[in-house]
């Protein structure tokens, strides 16, 4: 085996030690929750390796606990005092749905947005039309929910503090990264009209993504990359590795945006791996207090993440960096196998964080299952020698 598949196995067994009884756990220790968007992510392996029941199972569990104006829960299980609890070793025998963010008790506006993509790669992967008929209905009042975010009805989503992935920084108002999702999922949504055979709405969904990726990139183009958020007038001209590259895999971005987007995260010297999040860091105002205060105020303003490694290297293959897509994957083969395993995050020197209070997620569900899909899709190495699957933890 070449480092590229001994890594790809490491993933893929890390990703399938985290198949619950339900659905797909966010991590092994303190994050052993059903988290939304993490586990969305992590479908894509699950659904390259073949793996398409316990997407399924996933799915339908979120699903589960929609609330009667269509918002998903954020995760399905500890309170906040459980998941301290969680850290510790002490699993709580109850799991809940949770609405809102720990740390504004605003609800996150991003889950409902990549539900749609996962919704959408799950049919594509399976052509389970059986289950898109039963459940179009309820994905389509998923998606509507978005639009009760858009208080000041551009068709863009608006949010409170701390309210998507990078929830240590207090941005509000239209925030790229969540618009950036909420675009692609409007082009799911025609897709999945399509396969449905409902052209009428099919045609309006595709107006409505075409409606969004106008305001985007009317609003957030600097000339060099998209900004990050804006929230009253005011522009923050941050680069955000989230958004930025997401609209370069996700079409917002056209060729040319694109390669000016993958030249400024070269310059800006963020886009090695495992990827940073943002230049130039954000100040420690914007930063939550909570984190800082257990010495992880750089949770998401300076540590990498594997998973944003993975975006980019689809990103780069997308408009033609092959070289450099696989040069990407290479060097997080490296990292996985010299830590024999995936993690949540990394430090400068490529190593996972261990400080005196935080110790990184191990296996990591986000990361493993994007790095699976990122092998398959570049390398398109369909022989690959997969691990066997083991019994779900339950």
């Amino acid at each position: 085996m070449d480092s590229l598949e001994i890594a790809y196995n490491l993933a893929l067994d890390n990703l399938r030690s985290l198949y619950g009884k339900e659905g797909i756990f966010a991590g092994a220790r303190h994050f052993k929750d059903y988290w939304s968007w993490d586990s969305y992510y992590a479908s894509f392996g699950c659904l390259a390796a073949g793996d398409h029941d316990i997407v399924k199972s996933n799915l339908s569990l979120h699903m589960s606990h929609m609330n009667k104006h269509g918002q998903l829960p954020l995760r399905i299980g500890a309170t906040t005092n459980g998941i301290v609890l969680a850290y510790f070793g002490i699993t709580p025998k109850k799991r809940v749905p949770i609405y809102t963010i720990d740390k504004s008790k605003f609800p996150p506006v991003t889950q409902n947005s990549l539900f749609i993509v996962a919704f959408l790669e799950y049919i594509m992967k399976t052509n389970d039309l059986e289950y898109l008929k039963n459940n179009i209905q309820k994905v389509e009042k998923i998606l509507l929910w978005n639009f009760i975010n858009d208080k000041d009805n551009d068709l863009l989503v608006e949010e409170n503090e701390y309210c998507n992935w990078a929830d240590s920084i207090k941005k509000k108002g239209k925030v790229l990264y969540t618009n950036v999702c909420h675009c692609h999922a409007l082009n799911c949504m025609s897709d999945l009209f399509k396969i449905a055979g409902d052209k009428k709405k099919q045609a309006y969904y595709l107006e409505k993504h075409n409606e969004v990726k106008g305001k985007i990139n009317e609003l957030f183009w600097s000339g060099e990359h998209y900004i990050d958020w804006i929230d009253e007038g005011r522009h923050y001209n941050y680069f955000s590795t989230d958004g930025n590259i997401l609209a370069i895999l996700w079409d917002v971005a056209d060729k040319e945006k694109a390669i000016r987007i993958e030249e400024a995260s070269h310059i800006f010297d963020i886009n090695d791996v495992p990827s940073a999040c943002v230049h130039p860091f954000y100040p420690m105002k914007l930063v939550s207090p909570e984190l800082r205060l257990i010495g992880l105020g750089d949770y998401h303003n300076g540590v990498s993440w594997l998973w944003l490694g993975c975006i980019n290297a689809l990103a780069k293959d997308k408009i033609g960096m092959k070289k450099e897509a696989v040069e990407i994957l290479n060097k997080m083969s490296d990292i996985i196998i010299k830590e024999n395993g995936v993690y949540e995050i990394y430090e400068n020197n490529r190593s996972p964080v261990n400080r005196l209070i935080y110790k990184a997620e191990y296996p990591f569900a986000w990361s493993s299952g994007l790095f699976v899909y990122a092998i398959k899709k570049i390398k398109s190495q369909e022989n690959l020698k997969t691990v066997p699957k083991k019994k779900s933890p339950g």
